[in-house]
């Protein structure tokens, strides 16, 4: 079950941008050692989120034991005529440290886990089987928060012919004017020696019809080059009637390069890419000239319950999620992404900020990035560039994370050098980073990024604009509001430190008021974008809950960074010593974040619906809060709030108006409201006329389980299971446990609720409902019907024919 569960490979993955044609998934069917077992599985593979949560893990990462050394072996088997040809292994992402042998000898690798790489395999291969081994050395002690254990994303075997375009050799940029584009593409070659070759190159869109897919090609250019290893040939093209790529319309293009060598060989390679202007200007961000805010969010590598594991239809229902509610922009916390990621955001039409590293060389952990920094920064950030930079989606390049070096002006060479390495490598895009240190803004520091990132400081932007003319800047990192979906925390308090306590349950009150001491609720960063209108965007931490890092209940010391003024630490210390009494008599058990507007199942909290009213203000919607199932509270002052982007709204409980209000921020508020059971409604007007309605009602007595898909995939369907009252209304409150089950060609694959307490495995096909919630992830392994079975002990069972 644990190879299946968490070893996705059987789904075909597509293929990644900028490609030769030679180029083969290399996922299946390897031999996994560690700790003296050894099994056979597929790639992508995590190996820590396998394990069972133990309550003496570190939380900050987790609760699960990514760390250890371990090894994947895989034969390959060589011909003759792959012997007259290039051989190198792809590796998308492997955690961490990893070496390469081939046939016993050491051919490569790649210490940096967030990175993808490349190994030439050739000069160790013999015809016949060769053997093929990746050693992986994951140290303790070296992240902030979950970062896997394994090769987590797809490896690739590439064989192309001695002359060839190089990997990641190509770079395509494009200038838009009068509806055509003058489009120029960089060709980097190898070659076995100097020679004449003919580089051929087509620029075509694809164009999908019922059963079949069109090609048109609207540039074509050929020469014949004297070429050498490493030579870079440079080729332009016009292209009319250009069709331009941006969020609303994420139009792609395709580069198809063919190498013909003087002995007749061939070889091509693609590359995907987009063509559209993108411009910072002082006062904001330009996408094919129109000013584009950025409603971005930052997200972590990990895919809940899937762990670190890259899986294509995991990530399209977290995007399609984010979508709906009006983001238009990822950044990459902290770390470059899968390429498949990238490969969304360019079909879905998401905006990226790319990002190397959350550490430069004053280390956060002690064998954290700061180890590798001197020997490996430029190799990684090159890596990263020339892997990305074909994407339309990344329109940004981001250097680093609250890194402490802020605040010493004898390290402010150190981004400088990558300032100027992004710009080497890619000309046409500008640099940022996540800053944290308020002194920093204000000194020669700024000066070193191209556009100013403001981690949590939106006071600071009015300063930063009037200091710093013509120079943009953004919010890289906003709000980190707190909260657990359903939970709700009486009496309701303005302090932002009041939504939670030290004791069970654990979770923080879901009313969005609530945050850590550098942060704030996001009405907080609007009212100063409102102010500011220079800001380019924000970037909200985070989109979805992710695994590790549990503030507020979060005993790591590198929490302390976030902090810039002795007060403030002396603060947060005194927090920590009380806590710390606290948890030797009730250990913390918090596992996950809470700072997610969705949770770690993907269910949305409450928040979902306040960023909605925000960021896609035109769609008709009122978010009522809290739920309206409250025994034992009646008679006692129980909040409302209302998320909405209409101009007035009136609260109606159990139809009793408890007034009409005028809009202010995105909340309406009714504070006095009493509880009573029944029913609390709200009519939302825009311009005079009624523009959206919300109800919660009273649940009753739970009486059956209700199953549902909530997303399905090419390889993976999500199904949820609400428990609900015999008229069908959610109980909010609900917590009974759950088994899922499954007939026909397919498997439960993981299980969550979304509560950043609980221990039960991902593995487990039974879990207690959080809030009334349950989520399956369910993979096909066949063709044929598929039937999902959800039971609850004394409930009515939900079947569900897939």
């Amino acid at each position: 079950m644990l190879c299946a569960l968490f070893a996705l490979s059987a789904m075909m993955p597509e293929e990644a941008a900028a490609q030769p044609a030679g180029r083969q998934c290399w996922n299946e069917g390897w031999t996994f050692t560690k700790d003296g077992e050894t099994r056979t599985l597929d790639l992508p593979h995590d190996w820590g989120v396998e394990q069972p949560f133990l309550q003496e893990n570190p939380g900050e990462t987790g609760k699960l034991a990514w760390w250890g050394k371990a090894s994947y072996r895989k034969p390959l088997t060589v011909s003759a005529d792959d012997l007259k040809k290039n051989l190198r292994l792809e590796v998308d992402g492997a955690f961490s440290n990893a070496k390469v042998y081939v046939n016993g000898s050491e051919a490569g690798g790649w210490p940096y886990g967030y990175a993808s790489w490349s190994v030439e395999l050739s000069p160790w291969l013999r015809e016949g089987e060769n053997q093929i081994e990746i050693r992986l050395d994951n140290k303790p002690e070296s992240s902030r928060w979950y970062p896997g254990g394994g090769i987590y994303r797809n490896v690739w075997l590439t064989r192309t012919q001695k002359t060839s375009v190089a990997h990641w050799g190509t770079f395509v940029t494009a200038r838009v004017r009068d509806g055509h584009a003058r489009v120029v593409q960089q060709v980097t070659l190898r070659a076995d020696r100097p020679q004449t070759a003919c580089i051929w190159t087509r620029i075509l869109y694809k164009e999908t019809q019922p059963g079949r897919i069109i090609e048109h090609v609207v540039a074509d250019t050929r020469s014949f080059e004297q070429i050498y290893d490493g030579r870079t040939v440079r080729q332009t093209f016009r292209v009319d009637d250009v069709r331009l790529w941006s969020p609303e319309s994420p139009q792609m293009y395709l580069a198809r390069t063919t190498v013909i060598a003087e002995d007749g060989t061939e070889d091509v390679y693609e590359t995907p890419f987009g063509i559209r202007s993108a411009q910072w200007k002082a006062d904001g961000f330009y996408l094919n000239g129109k000013r584009t805010f950025l409603k971005g969010v930052c997200l972590h590598h990990d895919a809940g319950a899937l762990g670190a594991v890259w899986n294509e239809d995991a990530w399209v229902r977290r995007l399609e999620m984010l979508r709906k509610m009006g983001c238009n922009a990822i950044r990459c916390s902290h770390n470059p992404p899968a390429p498949e990621l990238l490969d969304l955001c360019d079909r879905m039409g998401f905006l990226v900020m790319d990002e190397l590293t959350d550490t430069w060389t004053w280390s956060k952990k002690p064998n954290g990035y700061a180890t590798l920094f001197e020997d490996w920064a430029e190799k990684d950030l090159v890596s990263m560039i020339r892997r990305d930079r074909n994407h339309p989606s990344v329109i940004l390049w981001s250097i680093g994370n609250e890194c402490g070096e802020q605040g010493d002006s004898t390290r402010w060479w150190i981004p400088q050098m990558l300032t100027d390495i992004c710009h080497r490598e890619d000309p046409t895009r500008l640099t940022t980073a996540g800053n944290d240190n308020p002194w920093a803004s204000t000194q020669p520091y700024a000066s070193t990024l191209d556009v100013y990132g403001f981690n949590y400081k939106p006071h600071l932007y009015a300063d930063f604009r009037d200091a710093h003319p013509g120079q943009p800047f953004l919010g890289s990192e906003t709000a980190s509001c707190v909260s657990t979906r359903g939970f709700y925390r009486f009496p309701v308090e303005e302090d932002k430190g009041k939504g939670w306590v030290m004791e069970a349950p654990f979770q923080v009150s879901s009313y969005d008021l609530y945050a850590p001491g550098w942060a704030s609720k996001p009405d907080v960063e609007w009212q100063y974008e409102d102010q500011v209108p220079e800001c380019a965007g924000e970037f909200v931490w985070t989109g979805y809950d992710y695994l590790g890092e549990p503030t507020p209940f979060n005993l790591d010391p590198s929490v302390f960074t976030n902090f810039h003024t002795e007060e403030e630490k002396a603060a947060y210390k005194a927090m920590l010593e009380s806590w710390g009494q606290t948890v030797s008599d009730v250990p913390l058990p918090s596992r996950s974040s809470y700072f997610g507007i969705l949770d770690l199942a993907g269910f949305p909290k409450d928040r979902y619906w306040l960023y909605q009213a925000r960021w896609a203000p035109e769609v008709p919607m009122a978010h009522i809060l809290p739920h309206w199932t409250w025994p034992g509270r009646e008679g006692q002052v129980t909040p409302v709030h209302v998320y909405s982007s209409a101009d007035e709204a009136e609260l109606f409980v159990n139809g009793v108006s408890q007034g009409r209000q005028k809009r202010e921020g995105y909340r309406f508020v009714w504070n006095g409201v009493v509880y009573r059971p029944g029913s609390v409604e709200v009519v939302a007007y825009k311009d005079g006329r009624e523009w959206a309605r919300d109800k919660v009602v009273t649940a009753g007595k739970a009486a059956r389980v209700k199953a549902y898909v909530d997303y399905a995939g090419k390889d993976l369907t999500y199904v949820t299971a609400d428990i609900v009252d015999k008229t069908g209304n959610l109980v909010p409150d609900a917590g009974n446990t759950v088994v899922f089950s499954v007939k026909g060609p397919a498997e439960i694959l993981a299980t969550d609720a979304g509560d950043p307490t609980s221990h039960v495995s991902f593995s487990s096909p039974e879990l207690p409902a959080f809030h009334g919630k349950a989520s399956a992830i369910v993979r096909r392994t066949g063709r044929g019907a598929v039937t999902v079975t959800v039971k609850a002990k004394g409930l009515k069972t939900s079947t569900l024919s897939l």
